[in-house]
């Protein structure tokens, strides 16, 4: 059943892949009216997450800006799969890293470094990462139930030289190349919610409790990895740069949970500029904070 469900799909894209970016968007034009007026996918989600984000704007602004993700979140349907047919010199044309010389600065000082960014803007473009930067680059993933689309994803995001890792297996991984004496370049996408029962910490993130994984500040903390934050920057359609801003060299010399909340203050800085690309549609509020005893 899986692969029924995965081949004429795959089929699909692997053609549509070919064309230019801008003929592709002709179709999300169509597919943003499909699922914005008609289909009306998780439009609740996104305006609850919106009106709670941005208590301050009028409803006016927010349905602007409801409309701008729906057609952001359509296009990257297709920026997705773009890769699938380009090399890394052409997919330099849509995702430009401003800044290599932070991470190469701590790569000559024999640093690792954890990468730290939430689900915004074209995180899938990180693929052309190890073009750009002297680390060994990793990244973190869950399997998808879907054994097709999940080697399809693992295929595309390791394409031009990322590793791919389980997060199950993240901290043993690290280990044993930093044994090895490999610097590398972990990214961690932090945003996620968590479960329940694994929820540690909580903060304040766009004017609502929230909760926060701290698998990132701990993992760096313990293998002394450097803490960079990788601010994505939709400069265009379908055209994003890369930036990288330098959190914490030493992470052991911080305190407990400061760089959780450097990263997340960051991300929410990143948010508050240009709020229209991150995932509204997630369903990151879905646990309320416990009352205090």
């Amino acid at each position: 059943m899986q692969r029924l469900t995965f081949a004429p799909l795959y089929a699909f894209m692997w053609l549509a892949a070919w064309l230019p970016l801008r003929v592709q968007f002709i179709f999300t034009d169509l597919l943003f009216v499909v699922v914005y007026y008609l289909t009306g996918y998780r439009k609740a989600v996104v305006r609850e997450n919106l009106r709670n984000a941005f208590p301050e704007k009028e409803t006016r602004e927010l349905r602007h800006l409801e409309r701008q993700f729906y057609h952001h979140l359509c296009d990257s349907i297709v920026e997705w799969m773009y890769p699938l047919h380009r090399s890394a010199e052409e997919m330099s044309r849509y995702f430009k890293v401003v800044n290599p010389e932070v991470l190469n600065a701590l790569y000559s000082k024999g640093k690792s470094v954890a990468g730290i960014l939430g689900h915004y803007a074209n995180w899938e473009y990180l693929s052309t990462l190890p073009v750009h930067v002297q680390h060994k680059v990793w990244a973190i993933h869950k399997p998808l139930k879907n054994k097709y689309f999940n080697k399809l994803i693992n295929d595309l995001r390791s394409k031009y030289g990322v590793h791919m890792m389980d997060t199950k297996e993240s901290f043993r991984t690290l280990l044993t190349e930093a044994r090895n004496g490999e610097k590398t370049l972990t990214y961690f996408l932090s945003d996620q919610s968590p479960q329940r029962s694994k929820i540690k910490y909580w903060t304040t993130f766009l004017h609502q409790d929230t909760p926060i994984f701290l698998g990132a500040e701990q993992i760096a903390t313990k293998l002394d990895m450097a803490v960079v934050f990788f601010d994505i920057r939709k400069v265009g359609r379908g055209r994003y740069e890369l930036h990288f801003e330098l959190l914490a060299e030493n992470p052991k010399l911080c305190a407990e949970n400061e760089i959780t909340e450097l990263h997340v203050r960051a991300l929410e800085k990143a948010i508050r500029r240009d709020p229209a690309w991150w995932l509204w549609s997630h369903r990151r509020w879905k646990h309320a904070k416990p009352l205090a005893t």
